[in-house]
């Protein structure tokens, strides 16, 4: 058995090492872009009374929605990579649906700021990025 395990290894052994330099840049840039796109959402995004600004719906806007959605959606697949390996995989994957536009987004990330640890540590990485804290 342990030698099926091992050949199985030296078999796949340069797909492994691609994962694991994968992995590993992808802990680096998330630990790097992080706060800065926590940075980047207004800091009372959160609270019962903020209203998203509403612009004409032009092909630039449009195009800029689709730009968005895909990066939210590399950044929620990302996430999920990380939660097996080494990475800020809950944080990514916030952020990635933070991006997206989709119908409830707005209850579903309400329902994730109100768990307070996650609150905690968004803000803490927002002071990281020298940004003031959200307010609920």
């Amino acid at each position: 058995m342990l030698d099926q395990i091992m050949g199985s290894i030296s078999q796949y052994e340069d797909l492994l090492v691609m994962v694991g330099i994968i992995s590993a840049v992808i802990f680096v840039a998330t630990l790097l872009f992080t706060p800065y796109l926590l940075g980047l959402i207004p800091v009372d995004y959160f609270s019962a009374d903020y209203a998203p600004q509403v612009t004409k719906k032009t092909l630039l806007s449009w195009l800029k929605n689709i730009l968005k959605t895909l990066l939210g959606l590399c950044l929620i697949i990302a996430g999920v990579i990380m939660l097996i390996t080494p990475g800020q995989g809950l944080i990514s994957i916030l952020l990635g649906l933070f991006l997206m536009e989709f119908p409830g987004k707005r209850q579903l990330e309400l329902k994730f700021i109100n768990h307070n640890p996650t609150f905690k540590t968004l803000n803490w990485l927002r002071d990281k990025a020298g940004k003031p804290p959200f307010r609920r």
